[in-house]
């Protein structure tokens, strides 16, 4: 059996124990409330991320869909156009080296 103290001595450790506990609860709370708002914080950055990288992958595509289009209108556009760039070269050719006429691919 543990030895008794005087009333008071035990009151004081009492209220001494219980103002430690106190503290540490409060320190347990407040470590936890810190906890909470980083996880929430890393949530939001999780979140934006993903929202970022979604929008590049838009943004890609508008692009490529968008040089597809150009490429597309200046075809339709200027149809000969690949038969006048032979013939333009063929006639630098010709005009360089008389008599050797190259037609390309």
């Amino acid at each position: 059996m543990m030895a008794s103290g005087t009333p008071d001595s035990q009151a004081r450790f009492g209220q001494s124990v219980k103002g430690l506990l106190t503290e540490k609860v409060n320190t347990c709370g407040t470590d936890v409330i810190a906890l909470t708002k980083q996880v929430l914080k890393g949530s939001r950055s999780s979140e934006l991320l993903g929202q970022a990288a979604r929008n590049m992958v838009l943004q890609e595509d508008a692009i490529l869909h968008s040089e597809d289009a150009r490429s597309y209108s200046e075809e339709v556009s200027n149809p000969n156009r690949g038969v006048e760039s032979q013939l333009k070269q063929a006639l630098e050719n010709y005009t360089a080296a008389p008599g050797s006429i190259d037609i390309g691919p």
